[in-house]
């Protein structure tokens, strides 16, 4: 007896894109970036190789279009997150953990990849709101927009690194690969001291 075929599904170009990037987003959380393959992605979204590679062309492609969902998610997490701020004060501690939770979960690897062969954030800046927010509600006058700029970069680019190569770095001082909470929690006395 023949093999019965599942109908296909039809999507529009936009849903397609969409499943393809939230496929990939899985994959990568699941089993790191190496897990994002062109043939796996199309396997698990139910679609065909084709499929995939007419939305993103190749693998860069869809690796530099994921790169681009992430930075649109976390716009949107830091935009929730300083509109909280409006209405309750900086949480600093909230904001570093929602941007340790992403690169954690295999941008730090996709960043470090893409941001290599060229790759470009072409949307608004991505802590803008967060600078704007701390710099309206510091209590320190002395504390210029730029030193809030500088804390957030270097912040940002702790979090962005500290999953790939953290715990050679924390050895390389004599801290054991479990100071990484030790230094998250550095990293949050130190911005809200900073900046209070």
């Amino acid at each position: 007896m023949p093999e019965m075929k599942s109908p296909r599904t039809r999507r529009s170009p936009e849903e397609a894109r969409q499943l393809v990037l939230e496929t990939a987003e899985k994959l990568m959380t699941e089993g790191g970036l190496p897990a994002v393959q062109m043939r796996a992605v199309a396997r698990e979204a139910g679609m065909t190789d084709a499929g995939v590679a007419h939305h993103f062309g190749n693998r860069d492609g869809l690796l530099a279009a994921l790169m681009d969902h992430g930075s649109a998610k976390v716009r949107t997490a830091v935009s929730e997150a300083v509109s909280d701020w409006l209405r309750t004060g900086p949480d600093i501690r909230s904001f570093v953990t929602m941007l340790r939770e992403m690169y954690a979960n295999g941008y730090a690897a996709l960043a470090l990849q893409v941001h290599g062969s060229g790759w470009e954030d072409r949307g608004p800046v991505l802590l803008k709101p967060a600078v704007d927010a701390l710099y309206a509600q510091r209590r320190n006058p002395d504390v210029t927009k730029d030193d809030i700029r500088v804390a957030l970069a270097s912040l940002h680019l702790w979090l962005a690194l500290d999953p790939l190569f953290g715990d050679a770095f924390r050895r390389s001082a004599g801290l054991a690969a479990s100071a990484s909470s030790r230094q998250v929690d550095w990293w949050i006395q130190t911005l809200e001291s900073r900046l209070g």
